[in-house]
């Protein structure tokens, strides 16, 4: 059991090294209200990773039955390439700040489009979280109780969480001084928050439209 905890809680640790996790961070860190949206978004990426691995632990082989030929059917693919192709298409055409007197738009993200970035940006990248799907699979098989394979994954995604936790924490004790070094950039990042964001819906919505269209063989066809 000890041996079983050293190893998924090391394999947290190098899935904590998540680069999306601590630039977005970095970024809600540079905005107005900082501390709470990193919190929003810290908090969504707790809840998702968490809630993704609980499902997996009540039933890896009935998930995998009930939902696995569903999630990798055409018309599933069929649908995060077209989900895809909306937030690219978003991303080029939403409305920029200067176009904001006709359509009243925030300069930066909402608590809960945060929350909802958090959620996306999990789910999107679970397919390549490696360490995460490891650590779960030697939980299964170590016909652990309920209790206790719950709370290894809550310490679990707590490690998971540290780095960006970490930041939130220097900013709060050395805050005066990332206050100068940050004043000169901060209206700037303010003003560009938004297109910011834009940005990462678009990134997401590229790989969910590659994704899809790998599946369906469409570099194949145009190489043809």
């Amino acid at each position: 059991m000890i041996e079983l905890l050293v190893l998924v809680l090391g394999i947290a640790l190098l899935d904590s090294l998540n680069p999306s996790a601590l630039v977005i961070t970095l970024l809600l860190l540079t905005q107005k209200r900082s501390k709470v949206k990193v919190i929003t978004y810290i908090t969504a990426i707790f809840t998702a990773y968490l809630s993704i691995g609980i499902v997996v632990m009540l039933g890896l082989d009935i998930v995998a039955d009930l939902v696995g030929d569903l999630l990798y059917s055409p018309i599933a693919y069929a649908i995060q390439g077209m989900l895809g192709a909306f937030m690219l298409i978003y991303s080029f055409i939403a409305p920029n700040k200067a176009d904001s007197r006709t359509t009243h738009l925030p300069e930066s993200p909402s608590l809960m489009v945060i929350f909802l970035l958090g959620i996306t940006v999990t789910i999107v990248e679970f397919s390549t979280a490696l360490p995460y799907i490891g650590a779960l699979g030697l939980l299964t098989n170590a016909n652990l109780s309920i209790i206790q394979w719950l709370l290894i994954l809550v310490v679990y995604n707590v490690i998971f969480v540290t780095p960006p936790l970490v930041l939130l924490f220097l900013y709060c004790v050395l805050g005066d001084h990332l206050e100068q070094r940050f004043a000169r950039y901060r209206e700037k990042v303010d003003n560009e928050a938004r297109e910011t964001f834009l940005w990462v819906i678009g990134l997401i919505g590229f790989f969910l439209l590659m994704d899809s269209l790998s599946y369906f063989e469409f570099f194949g066809l145009l190489g043809a």
